[in-house]
């Protein structure tokens, strides 16, 4: 602020009852100093600086009266104004009131007088403050309220592309597309994008424009939901079309909710997914929580040697698992306590009653209300390098025999298990006998007719040790 010129030549005249009172209308408080900073005397305007306690400050130095972080600031005013300067800026200091409560303070200093005196103009903070505190709370409510709407948003946007019937929200004045979901873009076979902005007039067949301009009028002058069916240009498509009238931003918008025929054609990727399932060699089935099939691919058929795939839709898997009471419900368990099976060993029954070895995988998924369930079958007979039926028990591994839990009965499994050791313990004893199947007998407890039975038996090969015997 600049000064005004002349202003110290007319108001020199002023007396000191005139100054005080200058000073009283210019200042909330004013602190009458003494040359060394203590307080002469204090004035006050408002009613909240009138209080007659204001006047134990008389006596006391100023920096005594403020708090620790102002006395810099008040030392240095001081020691501008007593080093010549006329005046010390604004500083802002927060005073110390009697009764121990901080009240904030815009301070200037001003020298009077030649024996040194200064008067510390202030002017009080706290309206400020309480306007600055209530804009601080008002920003903070509408960045509450700005995440809020936001999220809502967020919310609306996410569902209205989860509806899976096209909807379109149009303006009343021009029928322009403002907004549409991802429906309507399969449904129309175009980019969202490129959607917008576009006239739904256009969207409409050339013969079904009356209707739909009568439906418009209908709805926008009644404010009531109706619904026709208009056929649309894209692929001369007839569809059941519902229209709301909305009020958005002083607007009338229409909300248009088609309803496909035949439902919404899939998305490439969609439909290269579908069609690799199809495809796949290994048997897949999508059944309800409770094991009866909803969708299953060729390749199961085949497995089943079912002649559709539509025979064998709301059948039970367990009609074609070869223990038909156990393995659907040990896996229908699995899967509800852990989400997933992996290579459950069982035997597939087809319709010609042929057992085949087969893996299944399973995995739980929610879709909208329901929980389904997805199999993944596997025909793993060829990749099996014997079956019990061909191959020689002893040639098993103690792996192998744990492998056929699931695929033969526990009786066949612990046969095998007894033919295994029958022939580790002979192979052993030949090997400490240096192949003397004499003592290898006598060691085993068995006569020699029977070692040599069950050599011939479990295709043991060793030269005759005891020939000479």
């Amino acid at each position: 602020m600049g000064r005004i010129e002349g202003a110290r030549g007319e108001m020199s005249g002023l007396d000191a009852q005139a100054t005080a009172a200058l000073v009283e209308a210019a200042a909330d408080v004013a602190l009458i100093l003494d040359a060394k900073g203590e307080v002469q005397d204090v004035a006050a305007s408002a009613e909240a600086w009138a209080s007659a306690s204001y006047r134990a400050w008389i006596g006391r130095s100023w920096e005594s009266l403020v708090t620790s972080e102002s006395r810099p600031k008040v030392r240095e005013m001081l020691s501008l104004v007593t080093g010549g300067e006329p005046n010390a800026r604004w500083r802002h200091i927060n005073q110390i009131q009697p009764d121990g409560v901080e009240v904030p303070i815009l301070f200037s200093l001003v020298k009077v007088g030649p024996d040194g005196r200064m008067v510390a103009i202030g002017r009080d903070l706290r309206p400020l403050a309480a306007l600055q505190g209530r804009l601080i709370e008002a920003q903070q409510l509408m960045e509450r309220d700005y995440s809020r709407l936001r999220r809502i948003e967020n919310e609306y946007r996410t569902l209205f592309d989860l509806v899976r019937d096209p909807i379109l929200i149009i303006r009343a004045r021009d029928h322009t597309i403002i907004a549409c979901n991802r429906a309507a873009g399969l449904f129309f076979g175009q980019e969202l994008a490129s959607l917008k902005g576009e006239s739904f007039d256009h969207l409409v067949d050339a013969g079904a424009q009356g209707a739909c301009q009568m439906l418009l009028q209908q709805v926008s002058g009644s404010g009531r939901a109706s619904e026709t069916e208009i056929t649309f240009s894209q692929g001369q498509t007839r569809a059941r079309t519902a229209v709301s009238c909305l009020r958005q931003e002083s607007e009338t918008v229409f909300l248009i909710r088609i309803e496909p025929p035949n439902g919404l054609p899939s998305s490439p990727e969609d439909a290269s997914v579908l069609e690799a399932l199809r495809r796949v060699s290994d048997g897949l089935v999508i059944t309800d929580s409770k094991g009866v099939i909803r969708h299953a691919n060729p390749a199961f058929s085949e497995q089943i040697q079912a002649a559709h795939t539509g025979q064998i839709i709301g059948e039970s898997l367990n009609r074609w698992l070869g223990r038909a009471n156990t393995d659907l419900l040990v896996m229908i368990n699995s899967l509800a306590q852990g989400g997933s099976v992996r290579l459950f060993s069982t035997q597939l029954i087809s319709e010609s009653g042929l057992s085949v070895p087969v893996e299944l995988s399973g995995v739980s998924f929610t879709l909208g209300p329901e929980t389904l369930l997805g199999f993944v079958v596997r025909d793993v007979n060829r990749r099996l390098e014997s079956t019990p039926e061909t191959s020689s028990p002893v040639g098993r591994s103690g792996a192998d025999l744990t492998a056929l839990v699931g695929r033969l009965p526990l009786k066949e499994i612990v046969g095998e298990t007894v033919d295994l050791i029958e022939k580790l313990c002979i192979e052993a004893a030949l090997k400490l006998t240096k192949n003397n199947r004499a003592s290898a007998a006598e060691m085993l407890g068995l006569s020699r007719q029977s070692l040599y039975v069950k050599l011939r038996r479990f295709g043991i090969d060793g030269s005759d040790g005891d020939a000479g015997n």
